[in-house]
């Protein structure tokens, strides 16, 4: 008896530590990948709708439906409800969810997916319109700084031929910078690009789901993580779910709008940090502040930071010190390319 219980532990141990199926290649992350992502089309009347459907593994999906546009492109940040589906025999079916822990149906929406096509009804629009079906299409968005050139006087840090300015810095996939290193040079107060693509992790959830970041001074941490869709609601009890999408200063504020886009597609962070300010005599006139752009839309604007992170000594402040920039590695295959900075006085 206590040898079959010891092996039932330890099959259940190393179930748990099996690490969830992480996609580069679009062509191999399967029929998931296809029917994930983001949808924008109208009602009848005109009126404008989007869909963000996320991808949960083995055929089955949650997403949410917005009123006005996709983030960043229309919504109007407020009017949003949530749906759940399923694959069966070639089309991808939705209903909508609602209430606690979004554990019921709500008949006021009913969709499928075939194709690149979503059509269905939504009724919760019935008292604005008298005729609530939809059709809507798949998008692909792009960031507008995506494949920004260097500016004059910029430092090239990474544009896929070298990683001379990196320490133990690996190029993966031909020509992309891999997590785990951070640069030789150490900045103040600095603007920085940085492009990044997160992986297809369908079976992973929270902070396991194609996890990295960007630390400036290697102290500040601006959160890489596939957070396609997370809203307050779909995600009211996880971890670190506000704090911790992309774009958020980890444990401290998350971003303004979630402009994460599906994983897979190439993203956008454009960082201006503007170190502290001390005067001939040491004494601090200013504290360090930090301005965030995803995917070309300002997410964090003049935020104040603290003297030092959560849970670090006071006394260990690093406000007068220069830092690298650090690209986490947190075991996800998050890459990253056309990596640049301007340093400012």
């Amino acid at each position: 008896m206590r040898v079959t219980l010891f092996l039932l532990c330890a099959a259940l141990l190393l179930t748990a530590a099996e690490p969830h199926a992480a996609f580069t290649d679009p062509a191999q992350a399967g029929p998931d990948f296809l029917v994930q992502g983001e949808y924008a089309g109208t009602l009848p009347n005109g009126f404008a709708l989007a869909a963000q459907v996320i991808a949960l593994g083995n055929g089955k999906f949650e997403g949410v439906l917005l009123a006005g546009g996709l983030p960043g492109a229309g919504w109007d940040e407020k009017t949003r409800f949530h749906f759940k589906g399923e694959t069966r025999e070639g089309a991808t079916r939705f209903i909508g969810i609602h209430g606690e822990k979004l554990m019921f149906e709500n008949q006021n929406f009913e969709s499928e997916i075939r194709g690149e096509v979503f059509r269905g009804r939504a009724d919760m629009f019935r008292n604005a319109v008298d005729d609530t079906s939809f059709a809507m299409r798949k998008v692909m968005r792009q960031s507008p700084t995506q494949g920004a050139p260097p500016p004059p006087g910029a430092i090239t840090l990474f544009n896929g031929s070298s990683v001379d300015e990196w320490v133990n810095g690996r190029i993966v996939d031909g020509n992309l910078l891999a997590p785990g290193t951070e640069t030789k040079r150490h900045f103040r107060s600095v603007q920085i690009h940085v492009e990044f693509q997160s992986p297809f992790m369908p079976t992973a959830a929270g902070m396991a789901r194609g996890n990295s970041g960007v630390y400036v001074k290697k102290e500040w941490e601006v959160q890489i993580v596939d957070s396609f869709g997370w809203d307050s609601e779909n995600r009211k009890f996880e971890r670190l779910s506000g704090t911790a999408r992309s774009a958020g200063i980890h444990e401290m504020v998350e971003p303004r709008l979630n402009m994460n886009y599906p994983p897979l597609s190439w993203q956008t962070f454009d960082i201006d940090f503007t170190a502290a300010r001390f005067d001939a005599t040491g004494r601090k006139v200013a504290p360090a502040m930090i301005s965030v752009r995803h995917n070309g839309v300002l997410v964090h604007d003049r935020f104040v930071l603290p003297l030092v992170g959560p849970g670090e000594d006071p006394k260990k402040s690093k406000d007068k010190e220069p830092g690298p920039l650090m690209l986490q590695d947190h075991k996800n295959p998050v890459r990253f390319r056309n990596v640049w900075v301007v340093e400012r006085n």
